[in-house]
């Protein structure tokens, strides 16, 4: 005997809830799944013209570290890593800690105290080393480049 029709209803409604799709609908459907291609994102936008890089997450990565020194930043891009300035330190910061630039905030890093390690307001000193970066080189020239007279 089949169940009840409330209770169908709301079997089939659960995966719709939890999960966004309805029960059996997976996300391999069409050519692409079954023959290991890449589906086309489903957010709406056109796709990219062939030839055109994906977009990536940034690899250079900012940080303020405290020494017993004091603060100094820095970036760091795979193996390589940025000469150091010293910056005054945030109060809240503790010799060992180091502040790492995330999108728009950044997160306090403790190797000592691991529950320190909380997401945070960014120093300024942080924040403009990575927007000056970010810069193309002649952002800051008038748009004559320099020139008077006009000729």
């Amino acid at each position: 005997m089949p169940p009840p029709t409330s209770q169908r209803t709301l079997a089939g409604l659960l995966p719709v809830l939890l999960f966004g799709v309805p029960f059996g609908v997976t996300a391999c459907q069409g050519d692409a799944g079954r023959e290991g291609g890449v589906a086309e994102a489903s957010d709406g936008g056109a796709a990219l013209p062939e030839g055109t890089p994906v977009p990536r997450r940034p690899t250079r990565h900012y940080h303020l570290r405290r020494t017993d020194d004091g603060c100094e930043i820095f970036w760091i891009d795979g193996d390589l890593v940025s000469a150091s300035q010293a910056v005054v330190c945030p109060p809240d910061l503790e010799v060992g800690e180091r502040l790492r630039l995330t999108g728009k905030t950044c997160l306090r890093e403790s190797a000592q105290t691991p529950a320190r390690a909380v997401p945070v307001v960014c120093p300024l000193p942080l924040m403009n080393m990575e927007k000056a970066d970010r810069a193309p080189p002649d952002a800051g020239a008038p748009p004559d480049a320099g020139k008077r007279g006009g000729g």
